[in-house]
């Protein structure tokens, strides 16, 4: 595999749309066909329910006649048809691996894999994790937890099927096995780190207490949490496509996969197709894969960039949102966490890193100390009390009047600047 061209596979991932569609359309004639020839007895039942047979679907266009699923209905169809349901694509004995959910919106369902099932997934990620730069020959020290979540285990396989050395180093788990870590990315010097959370920052700090340099001795760099991150990424879950997308060059969206899932963003109330830019409920069809899932509604929120991409990749892009249940009324409109971010960030103090927030704040002399009530006189006093501290007689003292006036003015900057930015990335406007 040449580590110099810019895709992965690039006859997929420049294909020209009307031949993707075309291949859409074939690999989803293929599922549907599963349903009355395997049985799915789960897909069959639905689709029966709402009166639709294998000759009413014929198309593309016609899967939206679909009712869309959800995941509490797998939870009821595992509850009463244990331990698997009755949804699944493929038979146990097919199945070489387990995995559960994460269990994040309810009681976690069990996922199974077939060879082919790995291959499909394993495929996407490679396509994805090419787009970060990463390469064979490279090495990537990861900290995915291993276990039933099957998340480590999925992340690691599809490096390793990219010729990259994997360094499976799990979260933190205690002092002996962060240090231990530590050690061996000091051997290694890993040429990319994966890690989330405050994970990387947790092993810098064990590897500062160390004496090292995070960077110059590890080559660990810590990357930025600017909200906007969220949307290098997007995943449809274990259950359907795990790397569903990433972004390319240009950070505007996650290319999909759209040759191993077809994607829809739909309104959650009307089912409507939503447009560029809207906000929508992700919904996939999988593709390819043994054990499939038909108009998957994962309840969470995306957009739409439908514009061509200067990189040359022709699958569409999508946004990450965030999930329906995070979402905040505010008026007539609908907010998420990130909308919030987006705000802070705009922010120094926010945005600057916490120990440059606390050495900016430092007081440069001491403050009055009151006593608690029946725990004796204050330990001691300033010498001098700061601009507008409190007298002893109780009174604030004044502040020189073109301070006063400097900080009414600051006040209303920041609120003004506030209020904009607020508008800006929520759509709410003052009444």
């Amino acid at each position: 595999m040449n580590a110099d061209r810019r895709y992965y596979d690039p006859d997929v991932q420049t294909m020209p749309l009307e031949r993707l569609r075309r291949l859409q359309a074939e690999r989803l004639a293929r599922q549907l066909d599963r349903v009355w020839a395997v049985p799915v007895p789960f897909f069959r039942r639905k689709l029966e329910a709402a009166g639709l047979r294998r000759a009413d679907l014929r198309g593309l266009d016609d899967l939206r006649l679909i009712p869309t699923t959800v995941k509490d209905e797998l939870r009821r169809s595992e509850e009463e048809h244990p331990p698997f349901g009755d949804y699944r694509g493929a038979p146990i004995e097919a199945c070489v691996r387990l995995g559960a959910s994460t269990g994040t919106s309810g009681r976690p369902t069990l996922i199974l894999w077939t060879r082919k099932d790995l291959a499909v997934d394993h495929a996407a990620s490679a396509r994805g994790r090419w787009r970060w730069g990463l390469r064979p020959g490279m090495s990537l020290a990861n900290a995915h937890p291993f276990g039933m979540n099957a998340g480590g285990w999925h992340f690691s396989h599809g490096v390793e099927m990219l010729g990259v050395l994997n360094v499976p180093s799990g979260p933190p788990l205690g002092e002996a096995h962060v240090r231990d870590v530590v050690e061996v990315w000091r051997r290694i010097r890993p040429d990319m780190y994966r890690l989330f959370g405050n994970v990387g920052r947790t092993y810098a700090d064990a590897a500062r207490a160390m004496g090292l340099d995070p960077e110059r001795d590890l080559n660990l760099r810590l990357a930025g949490d600017h909200p906007a991150e969220q949307y290098l990424m997007v995943s449809s879950g274990l259950e359907a496509l795990p790397l569903l997308g990433s972004a390319c060059e240009e950070r505007d969206g996650a290319h999909l996969a759209e040759d191993l899932a077809i994607v829809e963003v739909i309104d959650r109330r009307t089912g409507r197709p939503c447009g560029d830019g809207e906000r929508g409920n992700l919904v996939v069809t999988v593709l390819e894969k043994d054990n499939f899932l038909l108009r998957y509604d994962l309840e969470d929120l995306v957009r739409w960039n439908t514009k061509p991409c200067p990189c040359g990749e022709t699958h569409r892009r999508l946004f990450y949102e965030g999930r329906v249940r995070d979402i905040v009324r505010v008026g007539d409109r609908e907010l998420l966490p990130i909308d919030v971010a987006f705000v802070l960030y705009e922010f120094p103090e926010v945005s600057r890193p916490s120990a440059d927030r606390a050495a900016s704040r430092r007081p440069t002399c001491p403050r009055r100390v009151r006593p608690r009530r029946g725990r004796g006189r204050a330990r001691a006093a300033p010498r001098r009390a700061l601009p507008g501290a409190a007298r002893s007689d109780g009174r604030r003292r004044a502040r020189p009047a073109r301070r006063r006036a400097a900080l009414r003015l600051q006040g209303r900057a920041r609120r003004r600047r506030l209020r904009s930015v607020f508008y800006l990335h929520s759509g709410v406007h003052p009444c």
